[in-house]
This record gives structure tokens, sequence and C-alpha cells, in this order.
């Protein structure tokens, strides 16, 4: 399961500098803390429906981000 999120979290950084969006910016999306985020990071604890929301933020699949399918960033 770590390596899933692992995986997860590199999606998510990838999909934050290739949209140029900050953490904060996709924490105000989310409702949390900048530091939560930052945590959830470094933690790699990511739940199903913080994925599920940042699926819908960035307009791809939850199975693109977790890395069942291939992630399309710019």
């Amino acid at each position: 399961m770590t390596k899933n999120l692992e995986v997860t979290a590199r999606n998510v950084d990838r999909l934050l500098k290739s949209n140029h969006v900050t953490r904060t910016e996709l924490a105000r999306y989310l409702g949390f803390t900048t530091s939560a985020v930052s945590q959830k990071f470094a933690t790699n604890s990511f739940t199903l429906r913080d994925i599920s929301r940042v699926a819908d933020y960035f307009d791809v699949s939850v199975d693109a981000l977790i890395g069942r399918a291939p992630l399309e960033v710019e």
C-alpha cells in the first residue's frame, strides 16, 4: 500500500509542477492547511477521498493519479 501512496504523492507533485499550482492552492481547494497537505506528502497518507478530489481538481482519472494508468502531464 505504501508504494502506491508514494506513486500517488509523486504524481500529485508532477501535476502541481506542470499546472503551476502551489501546495497552498491545492490545500485551499481541499479545505486543508498547507502544513496538513505537506504532511500528507511526507507521510504518504492520502485518503481515497483526498485522491478523488485531487483527481477532480486536475481533471485526471483516479487510476492515473495512483499509477494504475498512464499520467499525461505537460
